[in-house]
């Protein structure tokens, strides 16, 4: 909606009201007349929108989401941050200092690597890129998309050897939308609108739509991927079991000692009494002379 260079529009507050509403007029009379189906064939009134970080390029075809004409469609938001782990615990991408991945977008994203990976399988193909592709390269024309351009974007999805591989980036943003519609204009604004665009009241009610797309509140959720097993945490495994098992060593030693005390404490004490009763008497009288000489 805003391109580089301009000033960003902020919101101060949350909720229905404090966000991006517009009111357009999708003027279906100017579609073209459907002669034969194609990929490209588009059978649906409406516009598509696609919410995303400005970081990575829209992937509007097939992440965007439709809003009729004849309704006022409400979009709350929700910011998500995830933060994803590198090999070897993961397998994200990480953008490079100064990388340009694709013009215009200097940060990887699933995005940004998905519609390069197209655009280099249809300049291989068919020596030019399709017009929501970006780049300074010639656009098809309308025959060479029939005849080769819509050919070369099904083989990235069908052939696997042209299969585009975009890992997940290490950070992402994305918004989480909750989606609800009334219908527009009622009997009383379909006359006054009308009658302000110079048009009649069935065209203002096949035509016209009214978009409101606000946060829900001004705050984010973050999801973080976190290793399961660290390098603190090994070291503190390694730290707790060598002090328990030192710990319980020293105790053993000690005990082992104590044991081998009170068996030799108790071995002299039985020995000391089964001595018969004239020897100890003897004993006795001879410590006694020996004290008294």
């Amino acid at each position: 909606l805003f391109s580089e260079g301009e000033a960003k529009m902020v919101t101060r507050q949350g909720g229905m009201g404090n966000g991006l509403e517009i009111m357009l007029d999708i003027q279906q009379e100017e579609y073209l007349p459907i002669w034969r189906e194609t990929n490209e064939t588009s059978f649906e009134a409406g516009i598509r929108v696609q919410i995303h970080s400005q970081d990575e390029p829209p992937y509007i075809h097939q992440l965007g989401f439709g809003v009729s004409p004849g309704f006022q469609t409400f979009v709350s938001c929700q910011e998500q941050r995830l933060t994803y782990l590198p090999q070897p615990w993961g397998n994200c991408r990480a953008s490079m200092p100064r990388e340009q991945f694709l013009p215009g977008y200097s940060t990887y994203s699933i995005s940004a690597c998905r519609l390069q990976c197209e655009k280099e399988a249809v300049m291989r193909n068919c020596n030019c890129r399709m017009v929501h592709m970006p780049g300074n390269e010639t656009i098809c024309s309308p025959n060479v998309y029939i005849s080769c351009a819509d050919h070369a974007l099904d083989s990235t999805a069908e052939d696997p050897s042209d299969r585009c591989t975009c890992p997940m980036p290490c950070n992402l943003t994305r918004f989480g939308k909750e989606i609800s519609m009334v219908r527009i204009p009622n009997k009383g604004s379909a006359t006054y609108l009308a009658r302000k665009y110079n048009k009649d009241v069935s065209y203002i009610r096949e035509n016209f739509l009214v978009l409101d797309i606000f946060f829900e509140a001004l705050n984010y959720e973050t999801i973080e991927q976190k290793k399961a097993y660290d390098l603190a945490s090994l070291l503190g495994d390694i730290g707790g079991q060598m002090g328990l098992f030192i710990g319980a060593s020293l105790l053993t030693i000690l005990e082992i000692l104590d044991y081998l005390y009170e068996v030799s404490y108790t071995e002299d004490t039985l020995v000391l009494l089964d001595q018969p009763e004239h020897d100890r008497s003897n004993d006795t009288k001879h410590d006694c002379e020996k004290s008294f000489f």
